[in-house]
């Protein structure tokens, strides 16, 4: 399993030019999914809000507490208050909307 940090550290190194880096690049729906994926820490293919909490603290939210909670209310079509694999794609589709950059 891929660790979060060891994946957003390989994100940035792609992305990095050669000299310093000035402005933001934004985030691929590919390394959101893979962020997200690797963020559901039990393998039982959902993401609790703890686990939406860490993503987007992740993706750099000020508000990763609130963040979680659109998300949920937003994505979670069953109500069940976890976002499974087939509400990923619109999870992935919200975190972009909102315009997180490396």
């Amino acid at each position: 399993m891929v660790r979060v940090v060891d994946l957003v550290d390989t994100i940035k190194q792609e992305f990095a030019p050669a000299a310093n880096k000035k402005a933001p690049v934004p985030w691929t729906k590919e390394q959101v999914r893979d962020l997200f994926k690797s963020l559901d820490k039990n393998g039982n293919g959902k993401l609790s809000k703890e686990e939406l909490k860490a993503a987007f603290r992740t993706l750099g939210s000020r508000w990763s507490s609130y963040r979680a909670r659109r998300a949920l209310r937003h994505v979670d079509a069953n109500g069940d208050g976890f976002i499974s694999n087939e509400e990923l794609n619109d999870l992935v589709n919200y975190a972009l909307e909102r315009g997180y950059k490396l």
